[in-house]
Parts: structure tokens; C-alpha cells; sequence
């Protein structure tokens, strides 16, 4: 992103003009009193998705502490000006942070950062929906609710074609580890092949979103920092739902598929903070 320094000389004066005449307010807590004016850290938008900007600075000012949760923004008039957007701009991305979870949009009150704004679940949040996406961490939520179900059903209906197929994905996998490649494939065949052997045509479907769901970037670029460390263990808690699958033990594979999820949603939420110093929007 370019800085003033950058911007054609009137304009950068324009730009400068524009921040240094804007007058800082007092900022009203949640319980109606005012503290001192805080002076956020906003330059002129430049982008093409101007809110996309918007989004990105707010958010930083967040993080910064300049809008601390409990704290109402700035009024959409004097904001808009601070950056210098339109209101219809600013009210655009407002509405992505509400979504994701920073915001709380107040009718008659104002705009509130949320006590959830800094967590890991709500930067991803964020960071996904400015990409048209669902979080990952979203995502692992509801196939932790679903998929130990799927195992504990493949476990108790399963026919032998369903346990060849399974068998087929680990052997795929052990391959895609050992010749250094991507066992993504792999993977999802895993999860795939357990959802057949379920039987339930439903659960089938729903894997299959969920398929879909994990072909999204910002999903692909968590697990490919996630499995750049645990692709052993991956594999191995593969081969625990598989067992339990053969064995017929339907709690046990529900839980080994359980097990593996919660794995997975720690190492994501871990991934974070390291995703946020590499990661960019695309225009």
C-alpha cells in the first residue's frame, strides 16, 4: 500500500490539508462518559476497494488500542472525513466488521468495538470475509459437530468396498509424505471416504460442502502452515479412525475423529498471529 510520500506532491498536501483541519473529539466510553480525544492512525484510502482499506485500518487501530473494545468509534461523519471516503464507503465496511464480529452496530447509539475484536477467531473472521469466504476456524466449529457423528456411523455400517477405500486414502497419503508432496488429496479423500461408508446420503452431502468450503484460500493457507508440521500426526489420527472404523467400535472411532479436529482448530487458531504478518488481500 502507498504511503503519503508516495502520492503526487498536491496531492499529498490535499491529503495532509485534509487530516491536519479535521478536529479531534473526546471519545464516549459505554457508559456515557467521555475520555480524552485519541488521534487515530489514519492515512488517505487508495485502493480500488476502498472498503477493503477501511476494513484493514480500523482494524489496526483496533489492535493498536487507539479503539479499544467497549469504545464507540468515532461518528460516521468525522470518520468518513478522516479518511477521506464516503460515507457510503465507510458504511460498507462497517458492515463487514459487524459481520465478522469487531463491530457492534448500535441503532441510535453508534458503532461499539466488540470484547471479541482482538481474539484470533475474529481477525480470521475478518480476514476471510474481505475475501468473500467462511473462517476456518468457522468451518472446523461445525465439522467438529458433524464428522465424529459420520465416523461413529461408518464404524457400525460400514461394508468392505468402504473399508478399501479408506485404506486406499491412508496408503495415498503415507505416498504423498514420504515422495515430499501435498497430501491434501489425500486428506480429503480420507474424510470423503467416511462419510460414504456412513451410508447416510445427507452426511454425504454435507462432507461434500465441506469439501468445497476447504478449497477456499484462506482455509488452504492454514493448513498448508499447519501441515508443514504435523503431517505425521495427521496421518496417524487417519489411521485411529480407521482402526476404530474396522473394529467396528463406534465411540471410538467418534472420538479418534474427534480428537483430530480439536488438533486441528488449536493449530489454527495458533497459525494466526503468523498468517497475519504474511497474509495479504487481494485487490
Amino acid at each position: 500500500m502507498r504511503n503519503l510520500a508516495s502520492l503526487p506532491m498536491a496531492t499529498t498536501r490535499k491529503a495532509r490539508e485534509h487530516l491536519s483541519n479535521t478536529p479531534d473529539v473526546p471519545t464516549q466510553r459505554a457508559d456515557g462518559t467521555f475520555a480524552a480525544p485519541l488521534v487515530p492512525k489514519l492515512r488517505p484510502v487508495l485502493r480500488s476497494k476502498v472498503y477493503t482499506d477501511i476494513v484493514e485500518q480500523i482494524l489496526e487501530n483496533v489492535q493498536a488500542g487507539t479503539f479499544p473494545p467497549g469504545e464507540r468509534l468515532p461518528p460516521e461523519r468525522l470518520l468518513a472525513e478522516r479518511l477521506g471516503v464516503s460515507r457510503a464507503s465507510l458504511r460498507e465496511a462497517v458492515r463487514v466488521l459487524e459481520h465478522a464480529g469487531v463491530v457492534d452496530v448500535r441503532g441510535g447509539s453508534g458503532t461499539y468495538v466488540t470484547h471479541d475484536s482482538l481474539s484470533q477467531a475474529t481477525t480470521l473472521r475478518t480476514r476471510a470475509t474481505l475475501r468473500g469466504e467462511h473462517s476456518p476456524l468457522d468451518l472446523i466449529i461445525v465439522r467438529i459437530a458433524i464428522e465424529p457423528l459420520a465416523a461413529e456411523l461408518a464404524a457400525s455400517s460400514h461394508y468392505l468396498k468402504d473399508i478399501r477405500s479408506l485404506h486406499e486414502s491412508l496408503t495415498h497419503h503415507r505416498a504423498a509424505i514420504d515422495n515430499n508432496q501435498d497430501p491434501s488429496a489425500a486428506d480429503s479423500a480420507f474424510h470423503a471416504a467416511v462419510a460414504v461408508a456412513s451410508h447416510n446420503d445427507v452426511m454425504l452431502d454435507v462432507e461434500n460442502y465441506f469439501t468445497e468450503l476447504m478449497h477456499q484460500r484462506t482455509w488452504t493457507d492454514l493448513k498448508h502452515m499447519s501441515r508443514s508440521r504435523h503431517n505425521e500426526l495427521f496421518l496417524a489420527q487417519h489411521t485411529a479412525v480407521f482402526n476404530a472404523i474396522v473394529a467396528r467400535n463406534s465411540s471410538a472411532a467418534a472420538s479418534a475423529m474427534l480428537d483430530h479436529l480439536k488438533t486441528i482448530q488449536t493449530d489454527f487458531i495458533s497459525e494466526v498471529p503468523q498468517m497475519q504478518q504474511t497474509d495479504t488481500i487481494d485487490e
